[in-house]
């Protein structure tokens, strides 16, 4: 009777304690499972003049769902098997037209984010894996109602375009696109002191603007106007379709694991590999910017070689390395060269068929010296000047037809000078009331050149 109690008493001891394995088996088997739920880090608005971009940090991948309702105008997102964090309560909106972000977990174990809009957008949503300085995201694009796709068009470099024309009626402005690097998601380089590539490209773009608005027959246009990602073939293509561009100049700053490494540089295409390592190494990061800015690769959208392409591509190359040069020649006067030659390279940016186009390094932001100095508010206006100067020498010797440049060009090229024994430059840029410098520039002359009796000289308006 004893031992029947006590052996009673031990199989209930037996199963309490079998129990209690039982549930803390289980629940060591479901702690992988609720520790895996993502969570979103933080939130980034960009708001650019035709979308507005939304940027989740995400401490791991995440499938989700997206679809829109009116009467109020929102946007959803579903996030299965993701945390709701303080992140979606600390959103800066920016002004732009998303007007408030709530966030909720649904009973299915999703995590719903709503996102309050002040009018009807189309939304487009993609994930990111890690790249750089970034782990997983989630990113939405907001585009404006009935936005036009583009249409795909290759023009022969040759043919003049119709374009805006000045108030003077003397023949159309010429149109010059200032591309500033990088921009919203994609800082660019990073200086030691903190200085972002995207800002200091930035500033100095919009100050190669203003010179060139002063310019007479001139008209710059902005690709790139705040602090927003554009990706690269959208930088060219708006050169090219949006504002009928008669030049693209991209604007960057360079970075190498060297800190030494210093000095201004201007490049052009190259198809058939880099002039230097340099080139192809700071081609292979600049050609970065997409992965790390944010854009969903669609092999489709990339251009079909041709021969009219393949002609139209050899034209603006050559003309590239003519406009490059010269302002490469102007920014000496002013900085420091990385090397007194224009280099080439496989940029995406410049792979416009039908512009001439050149990308400039204004310095390597990397060397402490030089990234003080692109901070710099006088600094920049001395590379602003002078890469203004330089366009504007190439189109004062290569006005594209039906310009208020090409018609000042017939007019000046009607007055030449021959030179006679024992003249001297100085001599005749006095007699012509000319500056000496111009006068050597308008008929390419170098320090080094020497002129010679009955050489013919071009004559620039004073």
């Amino acid at each position: 009777m004893r031992l029947g109690k006590s052996l009673k008493k031990s199989l209930k001891k037996g199963l309490q304690i079998a129990s209690t394995c039982t549930v803390l088996l289980v629940l060591m088997l479901l702690t992988p499972v609720l520790q895996a739920a993502e969570k979103i880090s933080s939130v980034r608005v960009w708001n650019a003049p035709d979308h507005t971009r939304i940027v989740f940090d995400l401490s791991g991948p995440v499938t989700h769902h997206l679809f829109t309702l009116d009467a109020p105008d929102r946007v959803v997102i579903d996030i299965p098997n993701a945390q709701k964090t303080r992140a979606l309560d600390l959103v800066d909106f920016k002004g732009g037209p998303l007007v408030n972000v709530r966030s909720a977990a649904q009973s299915n174990g999703d995590l719903r984010v709503v996102l309050d809009l002040d009018r009807k957008l189309n939304p487009k949503s993609f994930l990111l894996k890690p790249s750089e300085q970034y782990g997983h995201r989630l990113v939405i694009d907001l585009e404006q109602s009935g936005k036009a796709a583009p249409v795909a068009v290759v023009k022969p470099a040759s043919v003049s375009q119709p374009k805006s024309y000045s108030s003077m009626g003397s023949g159309r402005d010429i149109v010059v696109a200032i591309d500033a690097g990088h921009g919203g998601e994609d800082p660019g380089a990073i200086g030691a002191n903190g200085t972002r590539e995207k800002d200091v490209v930035l500033q100095i773009s919009r100050r190669i603007y203003n010179v060139l608005k002063a310019e007479k027959g001139v008209k710059p246009v902005l690709i790139r106007t705040g602090d927003y990602f554009i990706p690269l073939a959208t930088r060219r293509d708006n050169a090219r379709r949006k504002y009928n561009a008669d030049l693209f100049v991209s604007v960057h700053a360079d970075a190498f694991h060297n800190h030494r490494a210093r000095g201004a540089s201007v490049f052009a295409l190259s198809r058939s590999g880099a002039t230097s390592t340099l080139a192809r190494v700071l081609a292979e990061q600049e050609n970065q910017s997409d992965a790390i800015g944010g854009v969903q690769i669609d092999n489709s959208d990339e251009m079909v070689t041709s021969v009219i392409y393949d002609l139209a591509m050899e034209g603006s190359m050559e003309h590239s390395i003519k406009v490059g040069s010269m302002v490469l020649r102007e920014m000496g006067g002013v900085t420091h060269l990385h090397k007194k030659h224009l280099e080439q390279a496989g940029f995406a940016v410049l792979k416009s068929p039908d512009i001439p186009s050149i990308l400039v390094e204004t310095g390597f932001i990397s060397n402490p010296t030089e990234e003080r100095n692109l901070s710099s508010k006088n600094h920049q206006v001395k590379l602003s000047r002078a890469i203004s100067r330089g366009i504007i020498t190439y189109f004062d010797q290569h006005p594209p037809p039906g310009t208020y440049f090409a018609a000042r060009k017939l007019q000046q090229d009607s007055q030449q000078h021959r030179i006679a024994r024992g003249e001297t430059l100085s001599e005749i840029a006095h007699r012509y009331r000319v500056d000496l410098v111009s006068l050597m520039q308008y008929n390419q002359l170098n320090n080094t050149d020497v002129i010679r009796e009955g050489q013919v000289l071009r004559i620039p308006n004073s």
